[in-house]
């Protein structure tokens, strides 16, 4: 198993005799120098052993060595190789899968055909109304997601419309503010800058006569003129917007009656219409009960039915 072969130097047929060892051995052929190969002997001749424990035997051979293996080194490496055998065997069936053992049950179910039937017919005639609950129930859903939607929408909206509000609220609030940007003044000052000063009789005698001239000359101070075309001004674009809001008030109040009219009217004429429809349907039904219950053998047999001719009685 573990046989090395050494090939040693071959050295020329005309070594001398000087190399060859004390039993008469050539080197390069390892066989005895007195002894020749017959015509039938084996070239494969066992040479000498060696003596001595624990060293391998050497076998000589026409140009090969052959050593034995150590008996020692080989029972140990068998027994590595057997234990780790051992080892794999004791892995592979710890590994191994265990049965699985369970508790047998009794097969078909807990109930009995005839009850399983049972059920899958009240199941079938069940469906169809499942089906329709459940369809309601998308519709629902889907209607309250529809609903959800829209109260969003509203929402934005509402809040986009409190925001204009508020804007123009505000450019109201600012142009009330440009226009009353003057301090206002009392009545009894406003009236009383606009009249004359008449001046007294005492006045008259001790005053000079050129300051009565010069008196009655004196116009009114331009700012108290300022502040009566203010007033003039703001006083005439509020009658003016006063009378743009009581016309649209107008317009506002005959649209909403027009409108109005045009409902009630429009209620009266589908009231009339069901009311014509339901009276046409009660004189079908009537009519058709009429001609269900008339016998059918007055126009047969005479007498009632030519009672509006003459000649139905004989005359």
């Amino acid at each position: 198993m573990h046989s090395r072969t050494r090939v040693p130097f071959s050295q020329p047929a005309f070594s001398s005799p000087a190399a060859w060892d004390t039993a008469g051995r050539r080197p390069e052929l390892g066989l005895p120098q007195g002894r020749r190969l017959g015509p039938g002997a084996s070239q494969e001749e066992p040479s000498l052993e060696s003596s001595g424990a624990g060293h391998p035997t050497q076998e000589h051979m026409a140009g090969f060595t052959v050593i034995a293996p150590d008996q020692i080194r080989r029972d140990k490496i068998t027994r590595i190789a057997k234990k780790e055998l051992e080892d794999l065997e004791k892995w592979k069936q710890q590994q191994r899968s265990r049965p699985i053992h369970t508790k047998p049950n009794k097969l078909g179910g807990n109930q009995s055909e005839a009850e399983a039937r049972k059920k899958q017919q009240c199941q079938l005639l069940q469906s169809k109304y499942q089906q329709k609950l459940k369809r309601e129930e998308c519709i629902r859903m889907q209607k309250e997601v529809e609903e959800a939607k829209l109260q969003a929408i509203k929402a934005i909206q509402r809040e986009k419309s409190n925001k204009l509000e508020e804007k123009r609220r505000l450019q109201e609030r600012q142009r009330r503010e440009a226009f009353n940007d003057q301090p206002p003044c009392k009545s009894s000052e406003f009236l009383s800058s606009l009249e004359p000063k008449v001046p007294t009789r005492s006045s008259h005698q001790t005053s000079h006569p050129d300051t009565q001239c010069t008196i009655w000359k004196l116009p009114a101070l331009p700012k108290d003129h300022n502040l009566a075309k203010s007033e003039v001004l703001k006083n005439t674009l509020k009658e003016q917007e006063n009378q743009k809001l009581h016309k649209m008030k107008d317009a506002q109040c005959k649209k909403g009656e027009l409108l109005e009219f045009k409902r009630q009217w429009q209620e009266e004429e589908r009231t009339k219409a069901h009311q014509r429809e339901q009276r046409r349907v009660n004189n079908a039904f009537l009519d058709r009960i009429e001609g269900k219950s008339q016998p059918s053998g007055l126009h047969q047999f005479g007498g009632f039915g030519n009672m509006n001719c003459g000649k139905g009685w004989g005359i």
